[in-house]
């Protein structure tokens, strides 16, 4: 048998001896698995809205609801000698708009002193406002031009939209004094004082005395 011959007898040989001891190849290990990614982070939830009060033409001032066109809802109380006093009314924004040319009140017509529902007066003390006597209870606040005065209206009707003004449930028509705000307001704000009620909006404000009946 020649070398050569030799030689590759031997090569096979080793390769029998190396498969039939499980040599050879290693085999591919399994992929380990993937490790589990961790748990995503809660997101915080939304601070809840606050509940503190906030100072409001000398009251104390909640948000009711945003109100259906941007004009905030809220309820203001106020303590004017042991009278609790609140007023409801929307608050809309001026928004380059004039008072009396695009933005109510106009020269003619009654105005809900307010935006979206009747603003609603409520106090638990007979009132003197202006020369009117209101007792206490609930009623809606009106305004408008009449006869070259500027009134302010109280009404027992209440719970209505601020379009449904019903001059049959009148209580008092009370004269305001007019004047005029530099700069002016661009949001109406009601206020009440130991002495007055007073609105500003836009280049206008009034007033009219108020007292309350022990």
């Amino acid at each position: 048998m020649t070398r050569k011959n030799l030689s590759f007898l031997a090569v096979l040989s080793g390769l029998v001896f190396l498969v039939a001891c499980g040599g050879g190849m290693p085999e591919e290990a399994d992929d380990e698995p993937m490790p589990e990614a961790a748990p995503a982070e809660p997101e915080p939830a939304p601070e809840p809205a606050s509940s503190t009060p906030e100072m409001l033409g000398g009251g104390k001032a909640m948000e009711v609801h945003p109100g259906q066109g941007g004009s905030p809802h809220v309820t203001v109380d106020w303590m004017v000698n042991d009278a609790n006093i609140s007023i409801t009314y929307g608050r809309p924004y001026l928004r380059d708009r004039v008072v009396g040319e695009s933005v109510e009140p106009m020269d003619t017509g009654i105005w809900r002193l307010g935006a979206d529902e009747a603003t609603t007066l409520v106090t638990d003390k007979d009132l003197m406002i202006g020369d009117a006597h209101i007792p206490a209870g609930e009623y809606t606040l009106w305004a408008g031009n009449m006869g070259g005065e500027f009134h302010l209206i109280v009404n027992g009707q209440t719970g209505q939209w601020g379009t449904q003004y019903d001059s049959g449930q009148d209580v008092a028509h009370i004269t305001m004094e007019v004047g005029e705000l530099d700069p002016p307001a661009d949001q109406l704000t009601l206020s009440v004082s130991s002495d007055a009620f007073s609105f500003d909006w836009g280049q206008m404000t009034a007033s009219v005395p108020i007292m309350i009946h022990d």
